[in-house]
């Protein structure tokens, strides 16, 4: 596997990595903004954090187009790590810190999820969108 491949798609997801820490950001100061009853601020905060998404999107599909022109076999491996799993471990420190991104980004992913929940259990009770 080439590195310098390897250093595109890296450079991709420390993009996606910082899009998707201000997407959790965001999503935070909504909760506050909702516990204050603050309508407008929320309103605000939504279309800010869907920029943030769409910034994101962008991203992931420039990591499609660089995976695409990898080996199959390669593209599956590195599809692993970026989505912080794998069996084989990463055989170059740049894989390895592709891996570390990948599960950096998880992390995130699942913090802003969990506060996400919370929102909408708090607004939606049994409507919300995680019942």
């Amino acid at each position: 596997m080439e590195d310098s491949m390897l250093v595109e798609i890296l450079k991709e997801m420390q993009k996606k990595y910082m899009f998707i820490v201000e997407i959790e950001r965001i999503t935070r100061e909504m909760g506050d903004a909702l516990s204050r009853n603050d309508r407008e601020s929320v309103q605000m905060l939504l279309g800010m954090r869907q920029d943030e998404m769409n910034k994101a999107d962008v991203c992931i599909r420039n990591i499609e187009c660089l995976l695409s022109a990898l080996q199959p076999e390669e593209g599956s491996q590195v599809r692993e790590w970026l989505n912080g799993s794998g069996n084989r471990n990463p055989d170059s420190p740049i894989a390895e810190r592709l891996a570390e991104k990948g599960k950096s980004i998880q992390l995130a992913l699942n913090r802003t999820i969990e506060i996400d929940r919370h929102i909408s259990m708090r607004l939606s009770g049994k409507d919300s969108y995680y019942q």
